[in-house]
């Protein structure tokens, strides 16, 4: 499988040490790229230059029939569009989100035949104690379900004061979009059934002062979770995440994401099991189901999305362009409700 990168940032060096890892396996071969910032790459110890220019006629002419796109989220229509209307047959691994809107989501479904895939890179499925708690959801371990958190903070750096990161023309808005659209989505997959908005609170003007949403909390609710929570903020300086369900008969709680956000431990506990216990306190009794830094998540994305790719089992589905889209329009409807 011939694959050409789109951009090579922090991304797009993840994914080619994914590839690396790979190749073998799955006979992959990286023949070109662009990125105007990046002035090279090495390759089976050959060094790949950049393009100089990629178009329609470009992609039509390329023997690449897989891509990679990691740029900027107003870029990805674009490239996206191109490489649909050039290539009758390919398939597209795109960073999160699927355009800078619902609006250009749709245009990409509207090109989009049924002979080109296209992944979104919506990952966090793939962090171990995050694909336990999925399997246990499956399973009904901790029964009928009451409530689901998820936190997350992050703070950027300096050096993102004059990123399009915090523009709202450029990054299609604040922390909703990015990172936020990451835990819309594992709402979505822990949840498998519609979802209500309930309320919102956003602030901004805070501290980057761009205009952009630099916090939210949102409330929904759903026939099998009646109460969801989710809070999410560029402004916490110390990195933080956070997963908990409560079901009547226990509950799974998963700290951390790896890096900057700590190991993640995936921990599950019993109702009231500290009663028929050695401890007087509930955390003592609690299971640690997983414990990662989280190293191998594009790696195990980009084997399954492979897999998927070839007709074979996936241990764990890829961020299908379906499901990509359902994120995008209840993104959508966040950012219009109320």
């Amino acid at each position: 499988m011939n694959i050409f990168f789109i951009g090579m940032g922090n991304m797009g060096h993840h994914r080619l040490r994914a590839i690396k890892k790979l190749k073998v396996k799955f006979e992959l071969n990286v023949i070109g790229f662009y990125d105007p910032t990046v002035a090279s790459i090495d390759w089976n110890g050959k060094k790949i230059i950049c393009e100089t220019k990629i178009d329609r006629q470009f992609f039509k002419n390329t023997m690449a029939s897989f891509f990679i796109i990691g740029t900027p989220h107003y870029l990805i229509y674009e490239y996206i569009k191109d490489i649909l209307v050039s290539k009758p047959s390919c398939s597209i691994l795109v960073e999160k989100p699927l355009g800078i809107n619902f609006n250009e989501a749709k245009k990409i479904r509207d090109l989009k035949n049924k002979n080109q895939n296209i992944f979104v890179g919506l990952n966090y499925r793939y962090f171990k104690g995050i694909s336990a708690l999925l399997k246990d959801l499956e399973d009904c371990k901790f029964g009928e379900i009451n409530s689901l958190n998820i936190s997350m903070g992050h703070g950027h750096s300096s050096k993102i004061k004059n990123s399009w990161k915090i523009n709202k023309e450029k990054a299609g808005g604040g922390v909703i979009i990015d990172p936020g659209i990451h835990v819309i989505n594992l709402m979505q997959l822990f949840v498998g059934s519609k979802i209500n908005i309930v309320a919102k609170h956003l602030t901004s003007m805070n501290f980057w002062k761009t205009g952009i949403e630099e916090q939210c909390n949102l409330l929904f609710e759903s026939k099998k979770i009646p109460l969801i929570h989710l809070n999410i903020s560029i402004l916490k300086w110390r990195s933080s995440f956070e997963i908990s369900i409560f079901g009547n008969n226990g509950y799974g709680i998963i700290n951390g994401r790896g890096s900057h956000y700590g190991k993640q431990v995936y921990r599950t506990g019993k109702r009231w099991s500290w009663e028929s216990s050695v401890f007087n306190n509930q955390i003592d009794t609690e299971q640690i189901v997983s414990q990662s830094l989280g190293e191998d998540v594009f790696e195990s994305e980009l084997e399954n999305i492979l897999k998927c790719l070839l007709g074979f089992d996936c241990e764990q589905k890829p961020c299908f362009f379906g499901e990509a889209l359902d994120t995008m329009e209840l993104t959508s409807k966040i950012y219009s409700y109320g």
